[in-house]
């Protein structure tokens, strides 16, 4: 098409324009084709126009288009000559089949240019020339107009035609340039080009590839069918009366003509199918996990008025995965007491069977969780016994603390934070402002995307607005030049005062970052993290600006309430960890206590280590003698059935000869030669940040059998109850104000 429109001197356009001359309507025997009349289809498109029939159509299509012409305000002629020059822009020349007309186009050029019309070899087909023309410098007496160099563009647009390529073609000053499409989507990182049966290039992804089970016959499964959208209306959280949408009914049908239309009443049968089927999943993996630690937390629906309680599972499989699984989110009416959670928590466990597994409770530092957890920790240890008797049972959220520690030393300087959240939130107010600000960032050069306005709640988003702010402070006064209404312009002391605290956010900023994970173990980085923010409030501790050791006293209080005395957890980790063991035990908790303390605090780490792991042991050999005892039992049977003499093997006679000759430790422990061994080291900082430790024990499971085993359930340990608040996140999407009449079992 690009050759023809080229070598006759017009504008291809697949879309309708106002100075549209000609169009060339792909035809069959069974009339037009989709596309053009879609573009005849347009309301009151063609006021004013008059078209003109030439040739012999079909006579079902003709009709077809004069129709459409007609009810789109157009005129229509017929006439009998093949090639007809528009009277005026507003005349339209619509032919019937393409071949015929390109063949009289060619014809008036081969006569006017024989020379250069050898050059060119032009193959067209009705789907390549089904759109609209433009003929420009065309003349039926023969006449052309030429520009210099215009053969040597029409030889380079065939060859770039030839390849296959679907570009855009745009007009610029009456020629024809090609120009690749831009992909700025994100989309075209998902398909690969390749090259299809019929020679052109195709987009193909190279996730998805779809191929027929072998077994199956090829037909349709309407059951099938409806299993696969309710699996999407959960993936997607779509409103079940989608499925009785014209547009999603359309869709189908059109991919599956055998496609039954389905009710929103049966979408929510199926849903509700799916969610038992995976669920009874679920518990049958949880049948094999041992140790299973949990987070909590509630969350109140704006939509709805009801609070819901979120209880979420964190464990290690067999494969040593790390698993994140919700178990929980139920309605919790108020006043939200301790006894309240507690008996939310009871009925989760109770339901997924798995009260005699907790090993862990994660929450927030309210008062009324402490008093749940407290409440639960009696309960249960009457009928089973915790780890380190119940020691590392409650998990306080890591990342609430931080919180704490930040918002009280931010309150030295709230009235800064203040005036620069006014100054963005008056530059976000109006259209006006915003641009007239951006033009003083951009004619000072400043490169920044835009001002961030904080959450009161979340620290780290006040820290993001005065890094954002920082970086365009230059811009502020000269705004405020402009702007007579702006009063609340922080001063250059105000802004050096900023950057000293930003200096000191940033390490909390990174350490809430990297303990909210939960992809990956956060339990064995926790003393690396909390080492690193003590150490810079130690340094700071000294600063010149008296508002800074105010700021840097408060935070200390706030850290040393909840991390002054030892946590076991948190040093249990660490040790667990092979880059660290208990090095980093040794050198962190001397700068986070005094010298005396920390020698106590190391002492207190290293007995309850031994304790758990003996504990470990216990348990281990417990098993073995219960499995040794149904073996012997098993075998007792069989030879008083069989009533046939046991003869040894010989692998169980040279395992009693390695007893005779091999000398044991039996002094040495799984955990005595894990701690002395060497540090795993890596080999660089990035490959130090993307260390997996679950994978290096599960490298070393069959050399350290029991304490693997160990830090396999201490690993999984979640310090932040960010994944449930996670599921918040998804609950305000569901909760919309259109979903608010969902019943709390359906949420």
């Amino acid at each position: 098409m690009v050759q023809y429109a080229d070598t006759c001197g017009v504008t291809v356009s697949m879309r309708w324009r106002d100075d549209v001359t000609h169009v060339i309507a792909s035809t069959d025997a069974n009339g037009g084709c989709g596309r053009t009349i879609t573009i005849l289809k347009l309301p009151k498109l063609f006021n004013s126009y008059t078209f003109i029939f030439a040739g012999d159509f079909f006579p079902a299509y003709k009709h077809d288009l004069i129709g459409f012409v007609i009810t789109r305000g157009g005129i229509t002629k017929e006439i009998e000559n093949p090639f007809v020059e528009p009277e005026d822009d507003k005349t339209i020349v619509v032919y019937d089949e393409t071949s015929y007309v390109i063949n009289e186009v060619i014809w008036v050029f081969k006569a006017m240019d024989p020379v250069s019309w050898e050059k060119t070899m032009i193959e067209i087909n009705d789907d390549e020339c089904d759109g609209a023309l433009r003929i420009k410098n065309v003349n039926v007496d023969g006449e052309k107009d030429k520009k210099e160099g215009k053969d040597d563009e029409v030889e380079e647009e065939g060859k770039n035609v030839e390849d296959g390529k679907d570009d855009e073609v745009e007009e610029d000053k009456g020629n024809f340039e090609r120009k690749k499409r831009k992909k700025v989507s994100k989309a075209h990182t998902e398909f690969i080009e390749v090259i299809g049966n019929d020679g052109h290039f195709k987009y193909q992804s190279y996730q998805i590839q779809v191929e027929m089970n072998p077994l199956s016959d090829g037909k349709y499964d309407h059951m099938k069918q409806r299993e696969a959208i309710a699996h999407w209306i959960l993936m997607n959280e779509q409103p079940f009366n989608v499925v009785e949408s014209f547009g999603f009914t359309f869709m189908l049908s059109i991919n599956q003509p055998l496609f039954e239309k389905i009710s929103c009443a049966t979408t929510k049968k199926d849903v509700i199918n799916v969610y038992d089927i995976e669920k009874k999943k679920l518990q049958l993996a949880l049948r094999d996990i041992n140790k299973i630690s949990l987070t909590t937390d509630i969350w109140k629906s704006k939509v709805q008025k009801i609070s819901y309680m979120c209880v979420t599972s964190h464990f290690v499989d067999s494969n040593w995965n790390l698993h994140k699984r919700l178990l929980s989110f139920i309605p919790l009416p108020p006043p939200h007491a301790g006894h309240d959670i507690f008996n939310g928590l009871m009925k989760c466990t109770k339901d997924w069977r798995i009260e005699h597994k907790v090993f862990t409770i994660s929450v927030d530092n309210a008062s009324n969780n402490d008093s749940a957890i407290r409440i639960a920790k009696e309960t249960l240890s009457k009928s089973r016994k915790f780890p380190l008797e119940g020691k590392l049972f409650h998990v306080r959220c890591t990342a609430h603390i931080l919180n704490l520690v930040v918002q009280d030393g931010l309150s030295e300087i709230q009235n800064i934070i203040d005036d620069v959240k006014k100054s963005v939130q008056f530059i976000n107010q109006s259209e006006s402002r915003l641009r007239k600000f951006s033009d003083v960032v951009h004619h000072l050069r400043i490169q920044v995307k835009k001002l961030i306005i904080d959450c009161p709640t979340h620290w780290n988003s006040t820290y993001e607005m005065l890094v954002e702010a920082y970086r365009v402070k230059d811009a502020f006064p000269i705004f405020k030049e402009c702007e007579l209404f702006y009063r609340h312009c922080p001063s250059p002391d105000d802004w050096k005062k900023v950057k000293d605290v930003i200096d000191i956010l940033e390490v909390f900023y990174e350490a809430t970052h990297i303990i909210s994970g939960v992809d990956y173990p956060t339990s064995n980085v926790y003393l690396a993290v909390i080492w690193r923010v003590k150490h810079v409030l130690n340094e700071k501790e000294n600063h010149v600006d008296e508002f800074i050791r105010m700021m840097i006293k408060k935070m200390k209080e706030k850290f040393d309430k909840y991390w002054g005395e030892c946590n076991l957890l948190m040093a249990i980790g660490a040790i667990l960890d092979p880059r660290f063991k208990m090095r980093l035990v040794d050198f962190s908790f001397g700068n986070i206590y005094s010298k005396v303390e920390a020698l106590t605090n190391v002492m207190r780490v290293r007995e309850a280590l031994y304790n758990l792991f003996f504990e470990y042991v216990e348990v281990d050999q417990s098993r073995s003698r219960k499995s040794t005892t149904l073996v012997q039992c098993s075998s007792t049977c069989a030879n008083s059935t069989s009533k046939e003499k046991f003869v040894p093997s010989g692998l169980s006679m040279f395992d009693r000869y390695l007893d005779t000759v091999e000398v044991h430790d039996p002094l040495k422990s799984d955990l005595d030669i894990y701690l002395e061994e060497g540090f795993f080291r890596t080999q660089d900082e990035d490959t130090s940040v993307q260390f997996d430790a679950l994978a290096w024990w599960k490298s070393m499971k069959l050399k350290f059998k029991i304490l693997s085993k160990l830090a396999r359930d201490v690993l999984a340990i979640p310090i932040s109850t960010v994944a449930s608040e996670a599921t918040f996140s998804a609950g305000t999407r569901v909760l919309d104000p259109y979903r608010s009449r969902l019943t709390s079992d359906m949420v």
